[in-house]
């Protein structure tokens, strides 16, 4: 399931896996798993409920649930569709490194995304170890899911960069056109979820701080980039919808403080529905943010007007 999205920081979302579960914080008021609640049992067929295909057990079917992870072959072809180039970001609706996602089938997911080199794949995870292992371990499946494509004649070259008669190969590997990040929400997870990022190769590596639950350090080597690791890309916002919680413009505003003074790209998505200002009161009556999600930057304080990309 593809479609064009509001999501600020992209332009397209590509759903070849669905349905994820709670790891952290950040997943409580997924709204992810809200569509689900709304959609799912008219989008989906049942399942197999608990039990099923168990000596003795009963033949049942119940509604699928958001914790119920499936992956869709019917859609991973989908951007090669695409004529117009694009930012994609992909799995709104799940987390493509979950536990529950055949390697076999990210193989797959990594092979399209090798063929359509006119997009920009954005993934996501709050499962960086498994994205690690992954991306440093799997280069030659990729091209092997590439053959299994019909692509035999220029797998390894497609993935790799490497010809047999290159005296001076241009690797591809990592491919050049997927960024890949993690979601971090507070300071505990920034330092456990950062390191594993900046340990895997990729073009761009970049974190996405929403909701933001609390102040950040991020360390400013990982914001260097004459540092041996780095962040290419930091995106920040506060939570949004009926059950949000509270962002702190001034967690927001020192994110966007260490960006600049690394000279990397930060992007303020949202303020979400419950910004914050310690000290000044209500910001929704301070600053008139009368947007739902916090979302019209021509109501936000001056300094968090940012909205920057990496230099590709």
């Amino acid at each position: 399931m593809s479609a064009t999205t509001s999501i600020e920081w992209t332009e397209r979302t590509w759903n070849p896996v669905t349905g994820c579960d709670k790891v952290s914080p950040g997943c409580a008021h997924c709204y992810a798993e809200g569509v689900a609640e709304r959609f799912w049992a008219t989008q989906y067929p049942k399942v197999p409920d608990e039990g099923y295909g168990m000596p003795g057990a009963v033949k049942q079917l119940r509604t699928r649930e958001f914790t119920d992870v499936q992956t869709h072959e019917d859609r991973l072809l989908e951007p090669l569709k695409w004529r117009t180039p694009a930012r994609v970001f992909v799995n709104s609706m799940s987390d493509l490194f979950h536990e529950d996602v055949p390697d076999a089938f990210i193989d797959k997911v990594f092979a399209v995304m090798a063929l359509a080199p006119k997009h920009t794949f954005q993934i996501l995870t709050k499962r960086p170890e498994r994205m690690r292992d992954y991306v440093t371990a799997r280069v030659t499946n990729v091209a092997d899911a590439l053959r299994d494509m019909g692509r035999e004649a220029n797998a390894i070259t497609l993935v790799t960069g490497l010809k047999l008669n290159d005296s001076e190969p241009k690797r591809r590997w990592p491919l050049r056109n997927v960024w890949l990040g993690v979601s971090v929400e507070n300071q505990h997870f920034a330092d456990d979820r950062i390191p594993l990022l900046l340990q895997t190769p990729a073009a761009v590596r970049f974190i996405s701080a929403e909701p933001l639950l609390g102040s950040i350090d991020l360390h400013s080597p990982v914001l260097e980039a004459d540092s041996d690791d780095y962040l290419d890309w930091v995106i920040v916002g506060g939570e949004s919808g009926s059950k949000a919680r509270p962002m702190d413009l001034a967690w927001a505003r020192s994110i966007v403080e260490q960006c600049q003074a690394a000279g990397t790209p930060v992007f303020v998505k949202q303020l979400g529905t419950k910004p914050t200002c310690d000290g000044c009161g209500d910001t929704v009556a301070v600053f008139g943010v009368r947007d739902r999600k916090g979302g019209d930057p021509g109501e936000w304080p001056t300094d968090l007007r940012v909205r920057e990309y990496p230099a590709l």
